[in-house]
């Protein structure tokens, strides 16, 4: 029995999967390296909106996609925590968002061959979204979410190890090159929060050698800060800050 259910003292239900998926249903699971105990929980993971509009079928992968986000974060941070006991905090916050980035996340996917067994919709299929990047993202999370429930928090915190944290072993390298504004602009891209607009605020030094400071600005609001030795420089700073800083700017509640 999953942590869930185990919590809520319910007995769980064996609930059979559709047609859709019960014929791949074994190589899937062979390719996660996972077998599920309840089925259904993968069958609602890679089950998107537009194939549930389509079926009639009152579920999809957002509310795991929600979840998963969470128990990534976590399994993520607790492993930088106990694996770079010498960093600070805001080294630790660079490194796991590398980890977790959509971008990222995608090459995971990507790994996996999971565009193959996402559900959509004949319209989204013809379309091409089962290469869309921000739906290979969400399918990442929302599995992680499904073990989780399936299996408890070692059982997910395994998988993520395994297909997430071990699939970037230069993660530390990376951050020298990390692309902070891409990222930004990414977040904001899945938000729907329109693109992040940059303004250079001030200039200070001489002509030969200035330093530029700029605020990034978000559905009309400044979020954040930054400055440099040039406009890049100063994006990128002030697209980290606001990174840094989201749940502040962009409370959930």
């Amino acid at each position: 029995m999953g942590f869930l259910g185990k919590f809520f003292g319910k007995k769980e239900e064996t609930i059979p999967v559709s047609t859709s998926l019960s014929k791949d249903l074994s190589n899937i699971q062979k390719a996660l390296r996972y077998t599920f105990k309840q089925p259904h929980l993968l069958e609602q993971a890679l089950t998107h909106s537009s194939f549930a509009s389509q079926n009639n079928i009152q579920y999809s992968y957002e509310r795991l996609e929600f979840l998963g986000d969470a128990v990534l974060q976590l399994v993520v941070s607790d492993y930088l925590v106990k694996t770079h006991a010498h960093l600070n905090e805001g080294t630790l916050t660079k490194y796991r968002t590398i980890l977790v980035n959509g971008a990222y996340l995608r090459e995971c996917a990507t790994r996996l061959q999971l565009s193959q067994w996402i559900l959509l919709s004949d319209s989204s299929r013809q379309s091409g979204q089962r290469d869309n990047e921000s739906i290979l993202a969400d399918v990442i999370e929302s599995l992680i979410a499904a073990i989780y429930i399936d299996g408890g928090y070692r059982q997910a915190a395994q998988w993520v190890k395994e297909h997430v944290i071990d699939g970037k072993p230069d993660y530390a390298d990376e951050l020298r090159s990390f692309n902070y504004k891409g990222q930004l602009a990414e977040k904001c891209q899945r938000l729907k929060l329109g693109n992040p607009v940059y303004e250079v605020t001030k200039t200070v030094g001489p002509d030969h050698d200035p330093l530029y400071m700029i605020q990034v600005r978000i559905d009309e609001k400044v979020v954040g800060f930054g400055e440099g030795k040039n406009k890049k420089e100063a994006s990128q700073h002030a697209s980290e800050d606001t990174l840094k800083n989201w749940d502040i700017q962009f409370p959930t509640d």
